[in-house]
């Protein structure tokens, strides 16, 4: 498996006292990493800063980025101030970050854009969740410019971002960002959807980073309406962050499979095979024991379908127990002849005075024996459904029959005409065509 890497930095106290001391970066982080460690979740190496000063940062993420191959994935996680100055750049905040000396202070936010410009890898990930992290701005705007580009500073092949908020919007704590504030609502919901799994809102056993920024977005914004997460990616395919940890089988292919109707558990095997392509391996073997449970289903159509997909999933020369008994069982019944040993005494050893039993020519079919003669021939067994037609046409008939009869009362009573008459014999017409389409289907 690929290697996955998660580098996680939080401030939340500063030394400038114009920047406000945070009270949720810092458990926002560890949370996170708890989560992105798990090797039963996501199984990352994650390495966290809390509250270092900005050259250490700095040199932290440069060595993130360096070496790493091209199928690894990286992830990146800020919290903590973003601070833009009067030209419009922006500027993460460390711990010993100056309002007043911003360039020689802060991160800039053109270090990190250049440091994932230079990395191989085809997966990489940023998160952002601080004041203003939807602000990264695509060069130098007016000093008064309201209107920054979100996520345009970003843009380029193998990247996905996710911020907690745009241009001109916070990342809200609670009502505020002193004292005992509440942990941010963007990392708290993103947490949440991976530790639980909730965030895998297709049920294939995995969490993409598409259907996370889904999930948080939309429990931020019924939260905090004045907060919009955003999200862009340009990357090759998907790039999934964590499996489910608590997937089970979605409930609609459960009650499919427990359905009566042959079509309903048909459907639901179809169901079953899907997610058996995209699944990861714990979706797999699930699903493909629920399939082969199938191969026993009283529905020869169902049945069918799940030998062959067993068979195929076996591949040439490798076909289980389970796909030759569902050809085997397509073969008639053959009469067993008892061995010789098992015979009656007086049948085993020859008798002279009986005349051996003559044998027909090449090209004559032998005489049938009068036991075989005997025997009546079996009618061939009706399947279930056959059965259920046969019973819903003997109902109809039995229904049309006493419509016919209340029709002949009411024509001998002289009420012909009446509109009760004509009804009945409208029902007598559906009911009897009901039970001629039931019988018809029967065969």
């Amino acid at each position: 498996m690929p290697s996955r890497h998660a580098l996680l930095i939080a401030t939340e106290t500063y030394a400038d006292p114009a920047l406000k001391r945070l009270t949720a970066p810092g458990g926002d982080a560890r949370e996170l990493a708890s989560v992105l460690r798990d090797p039963s979740i996501a199984g990352f190496e994650v390495t966290t800063l809390i509250d270092q000063p900005h050259h250490v940062v700095g040199e932290a993420i440069g060595e993130f980025y360096r070496g790493r191959r091209r199928d690894e994935l990286t992830l990146l996680y800020f919290t903590g101030h973003g601070v833009k100055d009067d030209d419009g750049s922006l500027y993460l905040a460390m711990t010993n970050t100056r309002r007043d000396s911003l360039m020689f202070t802060g991160l800039a936010a053109e270090l990190v854009d250049r440091a994932m410009a230079g990395c191989a890898s085809r997966q990489k990930v940023l998160v952002l969740d601080c004041c203003y992290s939807g602000a990264f701005p695509a060069g130098r705007l007016a000093k008064a410019g309201t209107d920054v580009h979100t996520l345009e500073r970003f843009q380029g092949r193998g990247r996905a971002v996710l911020t907690a908020s745009d241009a001109t919007q916070y990342s809200f704590e609670g009502d505020a960002v002193v004292g005992s504030a509440a942990r941010s609502v963007f990392t708290r919901h993103l947490v949440a959807g991976l530790r639980d799994g909730s965030a895998d809102l297709d049920g294939d056993g995995d969490v993409t980073v598409d259907e996370l920024y889904s999930y948080v977005h939309e429990r931020v914004v019924a939260e905090m309406p004045r907060q919009r997460p955003k999200h862009q990616s340009d990357v090759e395919g998907r790039i999934v962050l964590a499996r489910n940890p608590r997937w089970t089988l979605p409930e609609y292919l459960g009650h499919g499979l427990s359905s009566p109707i042959a079509a309903d558990r048909l459907s639901a095997l179809e169901g079953l095979k899907r997610l058996n392509r995209v699944g990861n391996d714990v979706v797999r073997e699930r699903t493909a024991a629920e399939i082969r449970r199938l191969v026993e289903d009283d529905s020869r159509t169902v049945s069918g379908a799940a030998a062959a997909w067993v068979a195929e999933a076996a591949g040439p020369g490798e076909s289980g127990g389970t796909a030759e008994v569902q050809v085997v069982a397509e073969v008639p019944p053959v009469a067993e002849v008892p061995a010789a040993d098992e015979r009656p005494a007086a049948a085993v050893a020859p008798n002279p005075s009986v005349p051996a039993r003559e044998v027909p020519p090449a090209g004559r079919p032998p005489r049938p024996t009068a036991q075989a003669a005997a025997s009546p021939p079996q009618p061939a067994a009706k399947s279930p459904e056959a059965e259920k037609a046969i019973r819903n046409a003997k109902i109809h008939f039995i229904q049309a029959g006493l419509l016919l009869v209340l029709i002949v009362v009411y024509f001998a009573s002289g009420a012909a005409g009446s509109w009760l008459m004509l009804l009945l014999v409208v029902l007598f017409g559906i009911f009897l065509g009901l039970g001629v389409f039931a019988l018809r289907h029967s065969k």
